[in-house]
């Protein structure tokens, strides 16, 4: 699978020891619950994030970072109310990175987000979703569904697309890179070729520490037979790195 293509696995809501449970009233809206936070960034430059209570700050969480349309795992824990109230807010502190358009970054965009907590769908708190809309303002949402789910209550439906234009700059990357191992093994099959004597001892060398099964049926680098294997080891490389760039360009996006 190409980088370009976004995996969600960590999006698996499993709690990890941040169990829902009443704590006695810390907060003047009465008691509270801990719950894991999750973040989604909709936008192509990485960010980190973390939430803090304004009203207590050592009720704080978060510092996750996570790459362009993308999703982090779980991170515990946040103290919501356990009864929603009109006006509660969090602090939202992100940091994202832009790209210089040459595979480097500028230094990192610091801001603080105060935004207000919607009420819970269902009237019970659930896991403290922090989400850095393509706009680049943040949202947040209490909920124990994900985004993708029908019920979600976020104004944002769906985990993040990327845009045509991120993933192409992906797939140049890669392309690049297998352009590159093509390159690499022609270069190192045309000089085998040419001058067997100096490559082999290096050969023989390598597989001795990494595969001695394999050579031990031959009796040295200058073994004739095993100049064949090397060359057949080699071809097959050349032939798969190949095979690799050809896949890669049929999957342009």
């Amino acid at each position: 699978m190409t980088i370009y293509k976004i995996l969600f696995s960590t999006f698996v809501l499993l709690l990890c020891g941040c169990s829902a449970r009443g704590e006695s009233g810390a907060s003047g809206s009465g008691d509270r619950v801990s719950v894991s936070i999750h973040g989604v960034n909709y936008t192509a430059d990485p960010f980190e994030f973390s939430v803090v209570d304004p009203r207590d700050e050592k009720n704080n969480g978060g510092g996750e970072h996570i790459g362009p349309y993308a999703a982090g795992g779980i991170v515990c824990c946040f103290k919501l109310p356990a009864k929603w109230s009109p006006g509660t807010v969090i602090e939202v502190e992100s940091r994202h990175w832009l790209s210089t358009g040459n595979g480097e970054e500028i230094s990192a965009i610091e801001k603080k987000h105060t935004v207000e907590l919607p009420a819970y769908a269902n009237g019970k708190a659930g896991e403290l979703w922090v989400l850095r809309r393509s706009d680049g303002g943040i949202d947040i949402v209490s909920s124990d569904l994900q985004p993708d789910h029908p019920q979600w209550p976020g104004k944002i439906k769906g985990w993040p697309v990327p845009s045509r234009e991120f993933m192409l700059e992906r797939w140049e990357l890669e392309r690049k890179l297998a352009e590159l191992n093509v390159r690499v093994f022609q270069e190192s099959f045309a000089e085998l070729k040419r001058s067997p004597k100096s490559k082999l001892p290096l050969a023989w060398a390598s597989d001795k520490r990494h595969v001695p099964d394999e050579i031990e049926n031959f009796s040295g680098p200058e073994d004739p037979a095993y100049l064949g294997y090397v060359e057949k080891r080699y071809a097959e490389s050349l032939r798969k790195s190949r095979y690799h760039l050809e896949q890669i360009i049929k999957a342009r996006p």
